[in-house]
Formats: structure tokens, sequence, C-alpha cells
């Protein structure tokens, strides 16, 4: 299978080809330390995928660092997993979040990063280096980057 992934910014263009090494329902979140989801739209379908909602929500119940960036909090919101959390996320995800139960966070800017316990939320692809720094310190790094 052929995953293709999009530069999303002022337009979507065609980004990088990866071949992808593993099914959803054969990760086993034991096996990993924390799970990161990138930004860009595609999670308006993996929201529905039952396989990814299952995913997110074993490694989110483990403890282990989740971080989600832009509209892949859809998938928290389908997890459930933003319930009763401090959350942001772009501008038009806020329904989504709100009707799962996630307390939302205004944005002050679009780089804004909100933390809450192992959940780690970015607005937008901004605030990338500090999104970065935030999911490094909660695998147990230093989060510095030089």
């Amino acid at each position: 299978m052929l995953l293709r992934v999009l530069h999303i910014g002022k337009s979507e263009t065609r980004g990088h080809d990866f071949i992808l090494n593993a099914k959803f329902a054969e990760i086993d979140a034991a096996n990993y330390d924390g799970l990161l989801l990138p930004g860009g739209r595609v999670p308006e379908y993996l929201a529905h995928d039952p396989l990814v909602v299952a995913l997110v929500i074993k490694f989110f119940s483990s403890g282990k660092a989740l971080a989600s960036i832009c509209h892949r909090q859809l998938i928290l919101a389908a997890a459930g997993v933003a319930k009763g959390r401090k959350c942001t996320a772009f501008p038009p995800v806020k329904p989504a979040l709100v009707a799962s139960g996630a307390h939302w966070v205004e944005l002050d800017t679009m780089a804004a990063i909100v933390v809450d316990g192992n959940l780690i939320a970015a607005a937008t692809y901004e605030g990338n280096p500090k999104f970065i720094q935030h999911f490094v310190k909660a695998l147990g790094g230093n989060g510095l980057c030089e």
C-alpha cells in the first residue's frame, strides 16, 4: 500500500510517497512509546475508521504521549479521548471537540500548543517547533532542540 502525504499550506500540493509497513489492525500500542498524529485533512476520513479510533484509544488509555496537530483532533473527538481535557486545534475543528466534551482553549496565535496530561494539541504547523519539543519531553527527553 502506498501512502500519499500532502503538504497543507495555502494550497494542497503533492507531497511525498511512503510505503506503509504496517496495517492499523496489526499495530500493538505496547510496542510504542507514544503516538504522533500529524496535521492535514485526511482525519476527516480516518476519524470514521474503527481501527484508527481503537488504536488512538489504546495509546491514550495507556497513558502514553499522544500528540495531535491541526485537523487530527477530529480523530481525538471521535475516539472520545479529548473529553474533559483542555484542547485546541485548527478553528473549524472546534465544534467537534466541544461536542466530544473537550474544554476548548481559544487560540491567541496559530502557533498555539495546549498540553493536558499525556495529550499534546497544536493548532497548526506554525507551532511545529514547540509541538515537537513537548512531544519529545513527553517521551522522556529534555524537549530541547539545539
